[in-house]
């Protein structure tokens, strides 16, 4: 949603982020134009001396749109027919944008990064979502397999040379996965 900001947490983990990157060349820093996104890698440019460059491409997932604004108990109540789809089969949801759709939006993005900056390393401050489908897409796992990726705010993934999902695997997926 528009004007939400980050949260102390989310300053000192942006701040860590570009703290861990000062001194390191960044061939390009991209962001979902959204606020949080945008204050992240604001404050991550500003220590690691790069530019933000905003790209609807690493938006959060559109199926989202239709809640903006409940809290978790009010999605719950209030919208349990969809929260349910989601929850039992987040690649059959097709409200706003399907899972498969907002992989094809990331890797498209994923591609045109490659294209552009093919040596050198290329930040992006996306969303969740956005990131999991693009990893189940890469790892080629099925979309019930959304929930064991396990993300947490402000952290990290490398996508690649090749994406590795080792560490963000629950037990489960992992014990498939290896």
């Amino acid at each position: 949603m528009a004007g939400f900001g980050l949260s102390d947490l989310g300053r000192k983990q942006a701040a860590a982020v570009g703290e861990a990157l000062r001194g390191i060349r960044l061939s390009a820093l991209y962001a979902s134009p959204l606020d949080r996104a945008m204050e992240t890698a604001g404050v991550i440019a500003e220590l690691a001396g790069a530019e933000v460059v905003p790209d609807e491409r690493l938006h959060e997932w559109r199926h989202w749109h239709q809640f903006a604004g409940m809290t978790w108990e009010e999605l719950r109540n209030e919208a349990r027919e969809a929260w349910e789809a989601y929850q039992s089969d987040p690649g059959a949801v097709t409200s706003g944008e399907s899972l498969a759709e907002l992989a094809d939006r990331a890797e498209a993005w994923l591609a045109d990064t490659h294209k552009a900056h093919p040596d050198g390393l290329v930040l992006a401050v996306t969303h969740l979502e956005p990131l999991r489908a693009l990893l189940l897409r890469k790892l080629g796992r099925p979309a019930q397999d959304l929930f064991y990726l396990r993300i947490g705010l402000g952290e990290a993934v490398r996508l690649s040379p090749e994406a590795d999902a080792t560490p963000l695997l629950g037990d489960d997926l992992r014990a498939r996965v290896l």
